[in-house]
C-alpha cells in the first residue's frame, strides 16, 4: 500500500529580523503552536480607520486557520477577532501556495525600493490606504507596508516592480481567502 500526503511542513523562510518576545498574535489568537507561521494581509487608512486584515495561520501539525482582525487606531478600543472556518480539504490550497511563495522567493521584496517616493511625482493624495503584508514565526518577522502602491505602478517610477510584487502577493493570498470564504458561508 502506498500512502501519499501533502507536504505540510513550514519550509525555511529568511526573515528580516527577530524580536525579544513571541509575536502578539500567538496570544491574541490563543495558539498552542508557538512556532506557527502567521501571514497578515491588511489595509489601513490612518487616521480614519485602523488595520483591517486577514491572518492565515500555518500550524506545524498541518492545519491552516484563518482569522479576520480589526485593529482600531485607538489603543483604548478592543481589537475584534473572528475565526473563519477552513475545511481540511482546503488546507492544501494554502500549503501549496505557501510552498510556491517560498520556492519562488516571493516574500523577498526590496524595502528601500518598495517605499521609494519620487519627488518628481507632484501628486497630492489624501485619504488613501496603506497596504500591509507581514509574516511572523515565533520571534521572527518580515513586514512590508506601502501607501497606495497602485499609483506608482502605471508610471513605472522607481520601485514600481517591488510594488507590483507586493500587490500581486497580497492579491494571490486574497484570492485563496475569497475562495475559502465563498465556500464557507455558514461562518
Amino acid at each position: 500500500m502506498i500512502i501519499c500526503c501533502q507536504n505540510n511542513q513550514i519550509k525555511e523562510i529568511v526573515f528580516e529580523g527577530e524580536t525579544t518576545e513571541t509575536n502578539r498574535y500567538v496570544n491574541m489568537l490563543k495558539l498552542k503552536d508557538q512556532n506557527a507561521l502567521i501571514i497578515q494581509i491588511g489595509y489601513s487608512s490612518y487616521p480614519i480607520r485602523g488595520l483591517e486584515s486577514d491572518l492565515v495561520v500555518y500550524m506545524n501539525n498541518g492545519q491552516v486557520r484563518l482569522y479576520k482582525i480589526s485593529e482600531p487606531i485607538n489603543d483604548q478600543l478592543e481589537t475584534k477577532v473572528k475565526r473563519v472556518g477552513v475545511k481540511k480539504s482546503e488546507y492544501k490550497l494554502f500549503w501549496k501556495f505557501l510552498n510556491t511563495c517560498i520556492s519562488q522567493d516571493k516574500f523577498n521584496i526590496n524595502k528601500p525600493r518598495l517605499n521609494f517616493e519620487d519627488a518628481n511625482l507632484q501628486q497630492v493624495i489624501s485619504g488613501g490606504k496603506t497596504y500591509h503584508f507581514r509574516l511572523y514565526q515565533n520571534k521572527k518577522y518580515i513586514t512590508y507596508s506601502c501607501f497606495l502602491p497602485n499609483i506608482d505602478m502605471p508610471l513605472e517610477s522607481t520601485g514600481f516592480e517591488e510594488k507590483q510584487r507586493l500587490v500581486a502577493l497580497m492579491e494571490d493570498f486574497e484570492s485563496i481567502i475569497k475562495n475559502i470564504n465563498g465556500n464557507n458561508t455558514n461562518n
